[in-house]
């Protein structure tokens, strides 16, 4: 019996749906704060070596960012020191996970729900 499209594409799901539902129980004890979706240009420099990388803050928590870079290939990178210009903000973090839809940056100094606050406002979708 030969095998439809939709019948692939309904597999697929599946999997990526317990992919997903694997990687939130797994990391549920990382996950301190809320997050929320935001939609942020802004520029993350790596402290090492000055190098610049454009693209969007596409979520962002008290705790943590995701900065997903404009460019096509996303270079493997952990626990690098960044300092992020978004909006009127500049953030210190470290770079705590690499995945295929960007970097998962740790604030160093909390936001304060005031600033926290001013993002959402500003750039939620």
């Amino acid at each position: 019996m030969e095998q439809q499209e939709t019948d692939i594409a309904k597999i697929d799901t599946a999997v990526l749906r317990q992919r997903l539902k694997k990687d939130i129980i797994e990391n549920s004890h990382k996950r301190q704060f809320e997050r929320f979706d935001i939609f942020a240009v802004g520029t993350m420099t790596i402290m090492d070596n000055s190098q610049q990388l454009d693209g969007v803050v596409d979520e962002v928590s008290a705790g943590g960012l995701r900065f997903r870079p404009a460019s096509v290939f996303i270079m493997e990178r952990k626990n690098e020191a960044i300092s992020m210009q978004l909006g009127g903000f500049q953030i210190s973090g470290v770079i705590r996970a690499t995945r295929a839809d960007g970097y998962g940056v740790q604030i160093l100094d909390q936001l304060t729900d005031e600033q926290l606050s001013v993002l959402i406002e500003k750039y939620q979708v």
